[in-house]
């Protein structure tokens, strides 16, 4: 029976930002939120099943489809997660590529299917526009190449430097000896496999925002 750690983000940032986070790091990208630690595990399951079914599609290794699925819990209060310290290896690297083209593929498509006036639709009147989604995660890719360093990159460069390129190339050219390293940004720990984590969560939570938002309509 497959089996795969799950740590249940419970920081008053996670809170504050919509509710408690579900990370499956051995399932780099797979996320989920709750307002309450029952909707956020009910959530993961989803989203783990459906990450699943996402390598599938895509022949990458996956359990089958019909085997039950088991998760080991671990709550924290950290936004750096234990396995976020191991150093990444070529191998997980190339691997990450792969499935951050994949994904940024995906969202693509979805956005060429979309009719142009969609761009202003939004979950509620204080909620997001998928305009605002979109401008949010053109910038999203500089921030997060700007945590691999102390200091990070100044705004001005994040807004007309590349994007997922960027973080990608960044990952793949640290040096061995500085794929476990940790750098701190306003307090927060960060390494090579948490921006990796991160950058692909972060995408997937807004590509099912914007799911939802065109559902809705």
């Amino acid at each position: 029976m497959p089996q795969y750690q799950v740590f249940l983000e419970t920081s008053a940032e996670a809170i504050e930002e919509g509710g408690y986070l579900a990370h499956v790091p051995a399932l780099i990208g797979c996320v989920a939120r709750g307002k309450t630690k029952d909707e956020a595990m009910a959530n993961v399951r989803e989203a783990i099943a459906a990450y699943l079914a996402w390598l599938r599609q895509h022949h990458l290794d996956a359990p089958d489809a019909n085997e039950a699925i088991e998760l080991d819990v671990t709550e924290t209060e950290s936004t750096i997660l234990p396995p976020d310290y191991a150093a990444m290896n070529y191998d997980e690297l190339e691997d990450l590529w792969h499935r951050a083209a994949l994904s940024r593929q995906e969202l693509l498509r979805v956005l060429a299917a979309m009719p142009a006036d969609a761009l202003t639709r939004k979950s509620g009147e204080n909620d997001w526009a998928i305009r605002n989604i979109l401008a949010h995660l053109a910038q999203a890719d500089l921030w997060y190449a700007s945590r691999l360093d102390e200091g990070g990159l100044p705004e001005l460069l994040w807004r007309i430097a590349a994007t997922r390129a960027l973080v990608l190339q960044r990952l793949q050219n640290l040096p061995a000896d500085e794929r476990a390293r940790v750098t701190n940004h306003g307090g927060e720990e960060w390494t090579p496999r948490k921006v990796a984590r991160r950058m692909l969560e972060h995408e997937r939570e807004h590509l099912e925002q914007i799911r939802e938002i065109l559902k809705a309509q």
